[in-house]
């Protein structure tokens, strides 16, 4: 009986006598022959391109310091003219700001002058910032919102199973001090809410407070507790409601005083929680958005849901 080839190949593989493997193309010395001389000619685009790419560097390179050195230029001239320091002529204060001390309360009505500059004053200003805060929740939201498109029904049940251990596994202790301490940092908020225009405070603090009121509530309640009173549809109208109002108010401020027309707003008595014309709404609307704001920030990126 004849033996199979391969047999014949297995057994000289076993005993060392099989042929030697070629040696791999990538570990053999490449023998590169000589290029061909281009003619000039061929080589004419090259050298044009490569020409062009130089330029094309040194004008870039020459129009950034010539942009640094005006732009050096004008900062030095506005420099040049400002008032020198310690000059015994110097104003103490310019025309704006003797405005702001000397009518700022006749024309504001708020005793803390700071509050009447940020949120009269300098109120378009202040209504930007509660702008960007509203388009960041918003954006957080959009980005990491539980919803059909973005998770599976695994994510689903992982989220459920996270909540119910949540249920079982809460703390008993800081539930009993969320008890305790709710009415008070709840009655704190709103003080440093309304009082914004008569001492230190105002919507930004306060809004702070009212925030951290909703986080202690989740970590002691659950989030269902929080849900039971700021579920998605009041959080929404909340947190939209609060600009729109603030725009409101912002544009009508600005309307009559560029038309020198008289304002229906009545400012109060100053040093009462009713005056100030417009700035305790507006405080309002702003603490309401900072409130918004932290509590999304904190609920999406812990669980992806409000």
């Amino acid at each position: 009986m004849k033996t199979p080839v391969w047999y014949q190949k297995l057994l000289r593989w076993t005993e060392g006598d099989s042929p030697v493997l070629p040696e791999p193309a990538a570990h053999r010395e490449q023998t590169r022959e000589p290029a061909a001389e281009e003619s000039a000619y061929e080589s004419g685009p090259g050298l044009l391109s490569a020409s062009a790419g130089r330029v094309r560097n040194v004008l870039l390179r020459v129009i950034t310091i010539a942009s640094c050195a005006v732009f050096l230029l004008i900062m030095l001239a506005t420099v040049a003219y400002l008032p020198r320091f310690g000059d015994a002529d110097n104003a103490p204060e310019n025309e704006t700001s003797r405005r702001y001390i000397e009518q700022g309360m006749q024309e504001v009505g708020a005793t803390n002058l700071v509050t009447n500059i940020i949120l009269v004053y300098r109120g378009f200003d202040t209504y930007g910032e509660s702008c960007v805060l509203f388009l960041g929740a918003t954006a957080v939201i959009m980005l990491l919102a539980v919803d059909a498109k973005n998770t599976t029904e695994e994510d689903r049940r992982v989220l459920a199973r996270s909540d119910a251990l949540d249920r079982e596994n809460r703390n008993q202790i800081l539930g009993h001090i969320t008890t305790i301490l709710m009415p008070v940092i709840l009655l704190y908020g709103l003080y440093i809410l309304c009082n914004g225009h008569l001492s230190p405070g105002g919507g930004f603090a306060g809004g702070s407070i009212l925030g951290g009121a909703l986080i202690l509530c989740e970590n002691g309640y659950g989030v269902g507790k929080v849900h039971s009173f700021f579920g998605h549809r009041i959080y929404h109208v909340v947190k939209v409601g609060a600009l729109i109002l603030y725009a409101v108010l912002i544009c009508y401020t600005i309307y009559v005083g560029a038309n020198g027309l008289p304002n229906v707003i009545p400012l109060g008595k100053p040093g009462s929680i009713l005056s100030a014309g417009i700035i305790l709404p507006i405080n309002v609307a702003v603490g309401l958005e900072v409130a918004c704001t932290m509590y999304a920030f904190y609920t999406y990126f812990g669980r992806g849901d409000l």
